[in-house]
């Protein structure tokens, strides 16, 4: 994993590609933070976290697409984590404003947590 900025025009992430695994931070997600999450933004799959939950709860993709969780919640929440239930993933703390993309090659139902909130739970389903 490798953290590094991320800078928004708009909604559209500067960025040259995502890797398997990556977090980063940004210095404002607002503009991404209010878009819908689904396909689209930086070829990545968004799942907002905000309100103590994971918005899409079940996201649907095909094998090789890249999920982005993006924390929304406002300065001074606590930190969320996305944790696979079969231990295949784990992000770090991601403090509100910082992001975790891993590319899902491998079909299967990957249902997932956050480790300090544990009542947070949702999958990524891969066809």
């Amino acid at each position: 994993m490798s953290v590094s900025r991320l800078a928004l025009a708009g909604v559209v992430i500067a960025a040259a590609c995502f890797s398997e695994h990556s977090a980063t931070t940004a210095p404002d997600l607002s503009a991404l933070c209010n878009v819908a999450p689904g396909p689209g933004v930086g070829g990545s799959t968004l799942i907002a976290i905000r309100s103590f939950s994971f918005q899409a709860s079940d996201v649907r993709v095909k094998a090789g697409t890249s999920v982005t969780w993006v924390n929304c919640e406002p300065p001074g929440t606590p930190s969320h984590t996305t944790h696979s239930n079969q231990d295949i993933w784990q992000s770090p703390l991601l403090a509100p404003g910082e992001t975790f993309t891993r590319t899902f090659d491998t079909p299967g139902v990957f249902p997932y947590h956050c480790d300090p909130h544990p009542f947070m739970t949702a999958s990524v389903t891969v066809e």
